[in-house]
């Protein structure tokens, strides 16, 4: 608002305080820019929360999916995938290798394999990557040593940083199918 001069009474004076200092803008500026990493961490972690429950959900439709399959063929899972452990070949970071990798090519084999074992009772079983893009890992291991070996069959995802054996990894054992240890 503009004011008289005292000494001039013909002449106005404008505040000179009407703009930001720069260290008004900065403080607004980190303000902002801390509101935003928060808000930013928050949506990240909650994506991630989504994306395990995505995958906690196919793992279950897979391990019912499997025990169909051993149900209707009366064999264990790596005589239904004829591999004792379709996730031993896969290393590094997983996400998004090609469709042509034998371990994506393991684990579709497997999916197909069990979907094929359950004489039409599981059908358009399409979970060819856990949520982050890599292929879920699937390892048989029951018997593979012998009537003795009670080892559990595992299906496991590789989790958001696509290595398997990371902390970030959510593996599940899948039940016996043959009768109970000795």
């Amino acid at each position: 608002m503009p004011m008289k001069n005292k000494s001039f009474p013909n002449t106005i004076l404008y505040n000179q305080n009407c703009g930001f200092t720069l260290i008004e803008v900065l403080v607004v500026i980190s303000i902002i820019g801390f509101m935003m990493s928060t808000v930013t961490a928050t949506v990240s972690g909650a994506r991630n929360k989504g994306n395990y429950a995505k995958a906690r959900v196919e793992i279950d439709l897979f391990m019912k999916a499997s025990s169909i399959a051993q149900g209707e063929s009366a064999k264990r899972l790596s005589e239904i995938t004829t591999n004792d452990c379709s996730a031993c070949v896969c290393s590094g970071d997983l996400r998004n290798i090609s469709s042509s990798n034998s371990c994506y090519v393991n684990w579709s084999n497997a999916l197909t394999a069990i979907q094929n074992s359950t004489n039409g009772l599981v059908a358009n079983l399409k979970m060819t990557r856990d949520p982050w893009g890599s292929p879920y890992l699937l390892d048989e291991n029951e018997r593979e040593g012998g009537p003795a070996d009670c080892r559990s069959d595992t299906i496991t995802t590789a989790g958001p940083d696509g290595q398997s054996g990371t902390g970030d990894d959510m593996g599940f054992l899948i039940p016996l199918a043959t009768s109970p240890c000795p």
